[in-house]
């Protein structure tokens, strides 16, 4: 689920240790139905997260280091790195295919090939940076609200105008832990706003849709997260637990034995 990926340090670590933070959220939809479970670590900026159902499969853990992405399937005991090095290979890659689909179009009698252009037209303006680029989430304050016992403050929030989340952020002082958890979410934004300005045009807007973009964006610490889709809401994600607690080295490492996998090598 795309909030799960709500996970990356702060531009500098600090040089003492810190006391880890664990958090428990569920997804359900708007029945009640519990649709997933996960579990998000933090500690001295580094983060992981496990998920239980949902798009993820439940052996399926993703690793914020500082500098890079690592997705480990434990099932397969493999591993993959997504960092800046990663995505300028993938955009090298689709330069290349879009300059031999282009070739290829050159070579087809002209009936033919402006059917295949108007066809692929849109496609091609988004891949080579050509169309207009997504503007990044807007977030709009609604007021006070309340959750669980908990005061908060209500955002909106938008993409092109139509409203995709609404939020109910708990004062940082309210939450145990949720300090530290939040400088993670507001380092993961950053960085992630780095690797989109590596790639061109509506690739690199793509980040926006990114959750941990909104973290920089609000005040406190969200608690309660409805998602909305062609303007109804469809699910909620809710803060279940969150505590402090030491975490050990090995919780941000990939396990021993696990091999790297090339994304772009077809298995």
């Amino acid at each position: 689920m795309s909030r799960l990926y709500v996970a990356l340090m702060s531009l500098t670590l600090p040089l003492a240790a810190q006391a880890g933070v664990a958090l428990d959220m569920v997804t359900k939809d708007m029945s009640g139905k519990e649709q997933e479970r996960s579990q998000i670590f933090a500690q001295d900026g580094f983060l992981r997260l496990d998920s239980d159902g949902g798009p993820f499969a439940a052996d399926v853990s993703l690793i914020f280091d500082g500098s890079r992405f690592l997705v480990m399937d434990h099932g397969e005991k493999t591993y993959i790195v997504m960092d800046e090095a990663m995505l300028t290979r993938m955009t090298d890659k689709m330069s290349a295919a879009m300059e031999q689909m282009k070739a290829e179009l050159a070579r087809m009698p002209p009936e033919q090939r402006a059917m295949a252009e108007q066809m692929m037209q849109g496609q091609m303006q988004g891949l080579m940076g050509d169309a207009e680029p997504a503007p990044p989430p807007r977030v709009e304050a609604t007021g006070s609200g309340d959750w669980d016992g908990r005061a908060c403050t209500m955002y909106d929030v938008f993409e092109n105008d139509i409203k995709t989340q609404e939020i109910c952020s708990a004062p940082l002082d309210q939450v145990d832990g949720a300090a530290e958890m939040m400088d993670t979410f507001q380092g993961m934004a950053r960085f992630v706003k780095k690797l989109s300005e590596s790639l061109p045009g509506p690739l690199g807007s793509s980040f926006n849709e990114h959750p941990g973009m909104v973290a920089e964006l609000i005040e406190g610490f969200p608690v309660r997260t409805v998602e909305f889709q062609m303007g109804k809401p469809v699910s909620e994600v809710l803060l279940e637990a969150i505590r402090e607690e030491a975490l050990p080295d090995t919780k941000f490492e990939v396990p021993d034995g696990y091999k790297l996998q090339d994304p772009f090598v077809a298995r």
